[in-house]
Parts: C-alpha cells; structure tokens; sequence
C-alpha cells in the first residue's frame, strides 16, 4: 500500500512538472516571435553576439534567441546573398560588347605611345608607306593589339586623293592585285584589312571580288569601313567565308569635346540594343581625350571593351 502511495505521488508531480515545463517554453516562444525582428543582427547584418543569450530589452526584460531563430534568419542572409549573386551573374551574362578602331596610324608615332596607354584593347589601322607605318604597326603587335592595314581606296569625290598604294575602279584585275601586294609587302605583319576612304571602290562588285580573295588566300579578316551605305564589301566576304565586319558608328566625323562624347554615348546605346558594337575614330587629340575617360562609362552600362578580333563574324 505504502509502495503505490509513493508511485502514485511521484507520478503526479512529474505530470505537474511536465505541465509546468510545457507552459514555460509555450510562453517564451510566443514572446520570441513577437520579439525576434532583427533585434539579433547589427545595422550591417551580421550576427551581435551579445543578443545569443539574455540580450536587455526595453523595460528591463530579458529575451531568449532560440537555435532556430538563429538558423532561420542564416538562411535568410544566405538566400538573399544567392538572389544577388543569381542576379550579377546574369547581368554578366548580357554584357555586350564593343570594339574601337584608331585609323589613319603611321604619320606619328607619339600618338601610337597616347593610345597604347588607354586601360582597354584597341585596333590600330596603319597607312602603308608612311614614316611611320612599319614601326608603328610592329610595336602594336609587340603589344597584342590587332593591326590593320588601311587600304587606300578610291572615293566618290574625285577631287580627294586617298594616298599611296590606293586601287581605283579604272585598274584591271592584274593592276589591282599588284597593289595590294605592294601594300601588304610594306605592313607584312597584320591580321586583317579595313578601307581607307573607298566609297566608290567599296559598292564595286569587281574591284571587291579582286581584292576579297586576295585577303582570303592570306587568311585575312576584312573590316567594312562602311564609308557608304552601299557597300558590298561586308555581305561579299560573308558570302565569299571569309571573316568579316562593319563599322557601326564613326567617332570624330566634327573633331570637338562635345561631338565625340555625344557618338560615344550612341555607340553605347546601339552596343545595348545589339549586343555589340564596332567603332571607328582617328588619332585626333580630342577623339583621344574623349577615350581615355570612356571605359568607366561603359563598364558601368554592363559594356566590356574588346579586341576586334572578338567581334568578327
């Protein structure tokens, strides 16, 4: 009998006990969802050691920050950091990308060192037969740019001469491959070719077929100046395989500040809407200054500078 009393008795308080228990942590974890709000992470974020245990609370009161709280709220900052890095990883994706041509290189080469000391990769395009043209075109390869010749070609205007070594309409097939020759033997070490001048040379389907193969058998790429709008030279080298591409927007057509700045942010629009962008400016000193302040303009649009080769189709 004396042994079931005491059964029966510890029974009882080890319920009481159980109750008590259950009550307690019912109260404490209300009183913590109420409280909880960021009342545990510093204005950056992160973790204040001192609100784990006992943290003081308004009126003198103390609150308890359970395990859980803890782990939900890591894995709050955790899904928000993922968010962010899910969300520069596909601005990274659809970066587009602009390349930047300086013609008319070989009379100086002062302003080859000024353009050689941009923070970003550009194509230099070298006049044959210049003081300068050999040495210019060998030191921008020493440096890993792309170097073109900038084949002289005849112009609309028959007033303007395009300079030594250009091919004229009036040239026949033997007459045409002599001067390109001529031309590449004085810039032996280039990758591709681009028109100086050449608004009439370029929409002639004759002269261009001449000259494309040429570029072929020497495996070299062909940029179309687009010097005008109805140049063939772009779409015969698509046609013909032979790696190509065209000039989307010209720099310094008026050699002022403002001009200049104002086609470089057309450059960067056409980039955004196209994915990508090829430019061609001159060795003027306000086209140089202009571009020697643009990579953080465009790195900020989510624009990356790139060598031309990059951009050939």
């Amino acid at each position: 009998m004396k042994k079931s009393f005491w059964n029966y008795l510890y029974s009882f308080l080890l319920s009481i006990i159980l109750v008590l228990l259950i009550g307690i942590f019912s109260y404490l974890n209300k009183y913590n969802a109420h409280n909880t709000k960021n009342h545990f992470f510093n204005n950056e974020n992160t973790l204040t050691l001192s609100g784990i245990s006992g943290q003081e609370q308004p009126g003198g009161e103390k609150r308890i920050i359970f395990l859980y709280d803890l782990i939900r709220q890591k894995n709050e900052q955790s899904q928000k950091l993922f968010h962010e890095l899910v969300k520069e990883r596909k601005i990274e994706e659809k970066k587009a990308k602009v390349a930047i041509i300086i013609d008319d290189m070989g009379y100086q080469r002062e302003i080859f060192e000024q353009i050689t000391n941009f923070n970003f990769p550009v194509t230099i395009s070298v006049l044959p037969f210049l003081p300068h043209s050999r040495l210019v075109a060998e030191l921008g390869r020493k440096k890993g740019l792309n170097v073109l010749l900038h084949l002289p070609m005849e112009p609309l205007d028959a007033n303007v001469n395009p300079g030594k070594g250009a091919i004229f309409t009036t040239m026949n097939e033997q007459e045409i491959r002599m001067k390109i020759i001529a031309n590449l033997e004085d810039l032996p070490d280039i990758d591709g070719v681009n028109n100086h001048m050449g608004s009439k040379a370029t929409e002639n389907k004759y002269v261009m077929d001449i000259v494309l193969k040429e570029l072929k058998k020497r495996n070299l790429f062909f940029v179309d100046s687009m010097t005008s709008p109805n140049s063939i030279g772009y779409k015969l080298s698509k046609e013909m395989g032979i790696r190509t591409a065209k000039r989307n927007i010209f720099l310094d057509n008026e050699q002022n500040i403002s001009y200049i700045y104002n086609q470089v942010m057309a450059l960067k629009e056409f980039a955004l809407q196209n994915g990508q962008a090829i430019a061609i400016g001159h060795p003027y000193c306000t086209t140089i200054s202009v571009l020697s302040e643009i990579k953080s303009l465009l790195e900020s649009a989510g624009i990356e500078i790139v060598k031309l080769e990059e951009l050939l189709e």
